[in-house]
């Protein structure tokens, strides 16, 4: 029994504790491509809890444009480090691949891409 006590505590150190401490974050923008004016959502987790998320879209010439603010002035993540919101899609975004930066208070970072696509002509 002490050497199955043993094997459990060390699996522990070495699976699971490893997972919570290093959790890393991530974000997903869905859709993960669209047109000008577009809406998306924009969701994180991994991040610091009630840690303040400022997520930026880098356009053309180094113009940077905030997203995710259609109904918060500031993006804050839950208890557990997650956040959710809904944005727009720039409309003086031409088409192409975009740099976003996501970026913490507290010192999580992370940047992922978006794809801005031709607006429809109706």
């Amino acid at each position: 029994m002490k050497t199955f006590l043993s094997i459990i505590t060390i699996a522990f150190f070495i699976i699971v504790l490893p997972l919570i401490v290093f959790a890393q974050p991530a974000v997903i923008i869905t859709p993960s491509s669209g047109a000008p004016a577009d809406e998306i959502t924009i969701e994180g987790k991994g991040f610091q809890p009630d840690e303040e998320v400022d997520i930026i879209i880098i356009l053309d010439e180094g113009e940077k444009v905030a997203l995710g603010t259609v109904k918060a002035d500031v993006i804050k993540t839950d208890t557990n480090g997650a956040f959710s919101v809904k944005s727009g899609i720039p409309i003086n975004a031409k088409p192409g691949t975009y740099k976003v930066d996501v970026i913490g208070n507290k010192g999580t970072q992370l940047d992922l891409k978006i794809e801005v696509k031709a607006k429809d002509k109706k």
